[in-house]
């Protein structure tokens, strides 16, 4: 620190000076703000909550804050706090000077070397992100920001969604230009694929200075896109992969040949995130803290000889989850602005589980850390904190106790979750109806059991974790992969299913699977929105079973994992108990006890709501899921030929 510093009481931790206005958004104003103890520039995002309760988007609201209280990258916009006032949810952004979208209007198509640094970092963020199980969905030049060096900040997460393994979004939205085919087709997407055909447009418009598909007509932009690989279909399986834009020929091989991957029309074929990550294109003078970090080491952590070894990094430093290595100047600079407080007061309170006081403290100190850093390179701190997220994935650093912060719950009632406690987090429908994509037909048959494909809490990276996210509805799931043709997949699955006495509710409507078409304008209608989401029905089965008094219903989903591999995916719907009675059919449910002829309709209201308070219809008994666990066993083995 140089000379004497403002002191200031600690009381005045939470308190800001709103400056100008900046923008205005859907729900409220976007403001300027300056943070009175650290003098830090914010930006202050007001969302009227009479408007979002007249719009009932309480739920976008509150998974927005979610992902953006998780998400901490260099390249993402930072959520610093949120607070609560009688009329408005204020987010606390960190500030940014534009949009990258104005940036281009002035500058026009880019060199290069400059819009592979805008790339780089846009993919670095949404790598990181997508790790996290989290896809923005509507990214596009005015949800990207820059800050005074031009550093890209991802912005506005209020259509993000997670994404979970075996499961598919349905949601069509984002923004027009920048859809995905399968997005305005009204298809269901696993989610990353959405985002590099996003990501694919703002590479074309930095590099090309517009936009691939473009029409003042919404209808008329829809259909471009849409019919971007119609006319080349020859069966539902098997749709072109070209699309149709003028072709960035001015570019080099590498920039052309990755905006072709990446705007490609058949999701499954598109290039991936990763992939993306290794293109030559993407390597060209690639910053190290952009490289994606390796996997969290899984309990097999090596031999004892490496255990017993020095680690690569040592850890001496104090790392403190979600805010990473502790910087000591900083905690310095804090206490000498704080009256009345030590540094032992500080680093208890940077600590803690987000208290009154811990909250607030921890929100000083990332403004602060964060001001020390303006006007000096970003990447000079980002290699600094991919180095101390390293150190402590390393197995034989062992993480001090001063190093984690304690245990139990918060201290403070989050505002934001006291004013939407009452609405539970919208998730995207699951009717079990997954879209499947297209099929390798020259693969050789190859069906291995996979150990199982439940899923599991997949390990956060450290620092970056947040404990208070909503936990998503659990669902069983077992799987088998396999390297056959997707046809010969389900007459296979189909045959076992027969073989095992289980029904199968049959399929009355597949579209234009198995038609043929006089004429080839004809036969592209055919096979075009309701059409070919009905013959994308064939991949999925409505089963159900019955095993000895208990009936189960379960969805058998068929997909794709990569080039030469196919999941087949089972999940489970829902299982209750079957009717003994002499006259009852296989799968009638049993009916509920104590309850006569007559006595449905004159039930008690206390009857009602113990069946409602229980979270149980009239036809529902809780059952275990260890009996959907051994019919999907049983299949798998079945269909392994073991």
């Amino acid at each position: 620190m140089d000379g004497p510093v403002e002191q200031f009481d600690t009381t005045q931790l939470g308190m800001y000076t709103v400056i100008d206005d900046i923008a205005e958004g859907t729900f409220g104003k976007v403001k300027m703000a300056i943070h009175t103890v650290t003098g830090h520039k914010v930006a202050m995002k007001f969302l009227s909550k009479a408007i979002i309760h007249r719009d009932r988007m309480k739920a976008r609201v509150r998974r927005e804050f979610e992902y953006m209280r998780l998400l901490r990258h260099p390249h993402i916009i930072k959520l610093y706090e949120v607070i609560s006032t009688p009329t408005d949810i204020i987010f606390v952004l960190e500030y940014a000077e534009g949009e990258l979208f104005n940036y281009i209007v002035q500058n026009g198509r880019l060199s290069e070397d400059v819009g592979r640094r805008f790339f780089q970092q846009i993919m670095a963020g949404i790598e990181y992100s997508h790790r996290l199980k989290i896809v923005h969905r509507d990214l596009k030049p005015e949800n990207i920001l820059l800050d005074e060096y031009l550093n890209v900040k991802i912005a506005d997460f209020g259509l993000s969604n997670e994404t979970v393994d075996g499961e598919f979004l349905a949601t069509s939205c984002g923004s027009p230009n920048y859809a995905a085919p399968e997005v305005i087709k009204g298809l269901k997407y696993s989610g990353p694929e959405i985002d590099v055909w996003s990501s694919g447009i703002i590479l074309y418009v930095l590099l090309c200075g517009k936009l691939p598909f473009e029409d003042e007509v919404i209808g008329s932009l829809f259909e471009k896109i849409q019919r971007s690989s119609c006319p080349n279909y020859r069966h539902l399986l098997t749709p072109s992969t070209d699309v149709r834009y003028e072709p960035p020929t001015h570019l080099s091989p590498h920039a052309q040949n990755l905006i072709k991957s990446m705007l490609v029309a058949d999701p499954t074929k598109r290039i991936t995130v990763p992939q993306i990550m290794q293109h030559p294109f993407v390597t060209v003078k690639l910053p190290r803290y952009l490289t994606p970090l390796p996997p969290v080491p899984g309990p097999v952590v090596g031999t004892l000889a490496s255990l017993v070894s020095a680690p690569a990094v040592p850890l001496d430093f104090e790392f403190v989850e979600g805010l990473g290595r502790i910087d000591d100047e900083v905690v310095d600079e804090l206490v000498a602005r704080l009256i009345g407080t030590d540094k032992e007061e500080i680093m208890h309170s940077l600590r803690r589980n987000d208290g009154i006081r811990g909250n607030q403290v921890k929100v000083a100190y990332m403004l602060l850390k964060d001001k020390k850093r303006v006007g000096k390179d970003l990447a000079i701190f980002a290699e600094q904190e991919r180095d101390a997220e390293l150190a402590t994935m390393d197995p034989r650093n062992v993480l001090s106790p001063n190093a984690l912060s304690p245990g139990g719950s918060d201290l403070d009632e989050n505002p934001f979750e006291a004013e939407f406690g009452e609405e539970d987090e919208a998730h995207e429908p699951d009717d079990g109806l997954d879209d499947v994509p297209e099929d390798d037909p020259n693969a050789p048959s190859n069906v291995t059991i996979l150990n199982s494909s439940l899923r599991k809490p997949e390990p956060t990276p450290t620092g970056r974790a947040n404990s208070r996210r909503p936990p998503k509805t659990a669902r069983w799931h077992f799987g088998i992969r396999s390297r056959s043709s997707p046809m010969e997949v389900m007459l296979e699955i189909y045959k076992t299913l027969l073989s095992m006495g289980m029904e199968w509710k049959e399929k009355k409507n597949l579209g234009c699977l198995g038609r043929t078409s006089a004429g080839r304008d004809d036969y592209c209608d055919e096979r075009s929105d309701e059409s070919m989401r009905a013959a994308a029905g064939i991949f999925c089965i409505e089963t159900r079973a019955r095993v000895q008094n208990i009936v189960v219903l379960m969805n058998i989903n068929l997909y794709k994992v990569d080039e030469q591999n196919y999941l087949v995916d089972f999940q489970h719907k829902k299982s209750y108990r079957a009717s003994t009675l002499p006259d009852a059919g296989k799968f009638d449910p049993a009916p509920r006890e104590n309850t006569g002829p007559g006595e449905a309709d004159s039930m008690t209201s206390s009857g009602r709501s113990l069946i409602e308070n229980n979270g149980l219809s009239s036809d529902e008994t809780v059952m275990s899921p260890f009996v959907f666990m051994d019919l999907a066993t049983r299949l798998i083995l079945e269909l392994a030929g073991q």
